[in-house]
C-alpha cells in the first residue's frame, strides 16, 4: 500500500511541476441587455425582464367609456388582455398607416396588458457604463425615459416601464366625462 501512495505522491509532484498557470482574465464589463423595438415610430429599448413577451396584435372588442388610447380587450392564452395603442397614448393621435401587427405584453404584479408596436428589431447589449442619463429623448417620451445608449448613428433611450405603470393617466383608462352621444337614463 505504501508503494501505491508513493506513486500517487510522485504523480502529484509531476503534475504540479508541469502545471501551466491559466491566463489572467481581463475584467468583464457589466452589460445592459434589452430589446430594441418601436412605439409610435420611435425606436427605443426595453430592458431584459421588463416585458413578458411580444405577440401578434389580437383582435379586440371595444370597451365603452374608456380613453381613446384603449383599443379594447383582446385574448391572450385564453384570458382577456387590454390592448393599448402606443401611437394614441404617446403621440395623442391615431396612426393611419399599416396596421400595428405586434404588441409587447407587460406583466405588472399579475396584471397583463399589451401595447402596440410600430417596429421590432432585435435584442441588443451595451456596456452598462456607457449608459447616458442625459441622452436627448423624443418629447412625447420624456416622462418615461431612463437614459439610453448610442447605437451607431442613432440614440436609443430606455423606456422605464415602472414610470409608465405609475403614471396616473396610463393606469386610469376610464373617460373622465361621458361621451356626448351616450344617453344616460335615470328612470
Amino acid at each position: 500500500m505504501s508503494a501505491l501512495l508513493r506513486s500517487f505522491d510522485a504523480l502529484e509532484r509531476r503534475y504540479a511541476a508541469e502545471a501551466v498557470t491559466p491566463p489572467e482574465r481581463a475584467p468583464q464589463d457589466e452589460l445592459w441587455v434589452g430589446t430594441c423595438l418601436g412605439i409610435a415610430g420611435v425606436p427605443l429599448l426595453v430592458g431584459e425582464g421588463e416585458m413578458e413577451e411580444i405577440i401578434e396584435t389580437p383582435k379586440v372588442t371595444a370597451i365603452p367609456g374608456t380613453k381613446p388610447w384603449v383599443l379594447g380587450v383582446g385574448s391572450r392564452l385564453g384570458g382577456p388582455i387590454p390592448v393599448i395603442s402606443g401611437d394614441v397614448f404617446f403621440r395623442k393621435k391615431p396612426y393611419a398607416g399599416r396596421p400595428r401587427d405586434y404588441c409587447m405584453v407587460l406583466n405588472q404584479r399579475g396584471f397583463y396588458l399589451a401595447i402596440t408596436l410600430s417596429g421590432l428589431e432585435r435584442d441588443l447589449k451595451f456596456p452598462a457604463r456607457e449608459r447616458d442619463m442625459a441622452l436627448p429623448v423624443d418629447p412625447d417620451f420624456v416622462a418615461y425615459a431612463l437614459g439610453g445608449f448610442a447605437d451607431g448613428e442613432r440614440n436609443l433611450f430606455v423606456l422605464d416601464i415602472e414610470r409608465l405603470m405609475m403614471d396616473s393617466e396610463f393606469v386610469n383608462a376610464a373617460q373622465s366625462k361621458p361621451n356626448t352621444h351616450e344617453v344616460v337614463n335615470n328612470d
